[in-house]
């Protein structure tokens, strides 16, 4: 039988992102989309806040790197990059200490290559430079998916970090804590199957997030590795939509009845989402004796709090559409 090959088109990007500031950053800004940035570039990004001040400006995505402990701006740009970017860029690094500096864009002009180029191999082996472009692609009538290639980056794409001892590799290989990330999700799921688990089983990754389905698209199920805090956490993240965390933290007292113990409430004004969770302290991802433990601890915390807010979720979704619907009669 002859194997059917099929062209990978492109997609118009602002057919899939109209607005850069509503739409892509707010999308971005998602964990499992952050990810797709932080695999791209070999890191473990966690981010810290989106349009972070800095004097009168607002930084697009403002990141840590797990594995590194320093800091990452991300400035996005819908269209070909200009001067404007670049200086904005230059200025959020400076005014946020952030010490790997991306920038994405639909197309790079060969100036502003050149300048990435040029600061990467002018500055320490601590400062990193990336420019990514952003790409929208679809086979047939798959579904789009973004794509994020990479067209300037560090000298050998290989930096040492300053007194950690960890190097950051572009060429596939993998860190040895991100090696031991994707062992240890391993292990989770293999005893998520062992107990029969109604969590859904992911292919584990090799970063410091594993993720679950809640049964709703505003939000998702998390389990996080903090070596640098040496805690894990299971969470839920409320994604882009503030009414339903409140909805959520007014009926706090009965939900933390019924999960059996107070939880941590972030609600992140100044961040897109918002985040519920439970955290265990004293973790160390290198001690694989105690993987059993702290496995054990995530999926009764994880199944605790799928059980807790999905039912909460799918009210609040059916709630949400019912006024949705009103409001469309109410046009006609």
């Amino acid at each position: 039988m002859k194997t059917q090959i099929s062209k990978l088109e492109n997609v118009d990007i602002r057919s899939v992102w109209k607005n850069e500031a509503s739409d892509f950053t707010p999308w971005l800004v998602r964990q499992e989309n952050i990810n797709r940035i932080g695999d791209a570039i070999g890191m473990d990004l966690t981010v810290i806040e989106d349009e972070k001040p800095v004097g009168p400006f607002s930084a697009d995505i403002f990141c840590k790197d797990e594995n590194s402990d320093s800091f990452v701006v991300i400035e996005n740009q819908l269209e070909i990059s200009d001067h404007k970017h670049l200086g904005q860029l230059l200025t959020y690094a400076t005014g946020l200490n952030a010490t790997s500096i991306v920038w994405i864009a639909s197309e790079f002009e060969d100036e502003h290559r050149a300048t990435l180029d040029w600061l990467n191999e002018h500055t320490g082996p601590e400062i990193n430079f990336f420019g990514i472009k952003l790409e929208a692609v679809k086979i047939n009538e798959s579904p789009i998916a973004p794509n994020f290639r990479i067209v300037c980056q560090p000298n050998n794409w290989i930096k040492s970090r300053n007194n950690t001892g960890y190097r950051r590799y572009g060429n596939g290989r993998l860190t040895e804590n991100r090696k031991l990330q994707q062992d240890f999700w391993s292990s989770l799921n293999n005893q998520l199957a062992k107990n029969k688990s109604f969590l859904s089983r992911r292919k584990p990754v090799a970063h410091a997030w594993h993720g679950f389905s809640t049964g709703s698209s505003e939000a998702a199920l998390e389990a996080v590795l903090k070596t640098r805090k040496e805690e894990i956490t299971a969470q839920i993240i409320i994604r882009s939509n503030k009414s339903l965390y409140k909805s959520l933290e007014d009926d706090k007292e009965k939900i933390e009845s019924e999960f059996g113990e107070a939880l941590d409430w972030r609600p992140m004004p100044n961040n897109s989402s918002s985040r519920i969770g439970i955290h265990k302290t004293n973790f160390d991802l290198e001690n694989e004796e105690q993987w059993n433990d702290y496995v054990s601890w995530l999926i009764v915390k994880l199944e605790k709090l799928y059980e807790v807010f999905s039912k909460r979720l799918t009210r609040f979704n059916q709630i949400d559409n019912v006024v949705s619907l009103k409001n469309k009669v109410g046009q006609i």
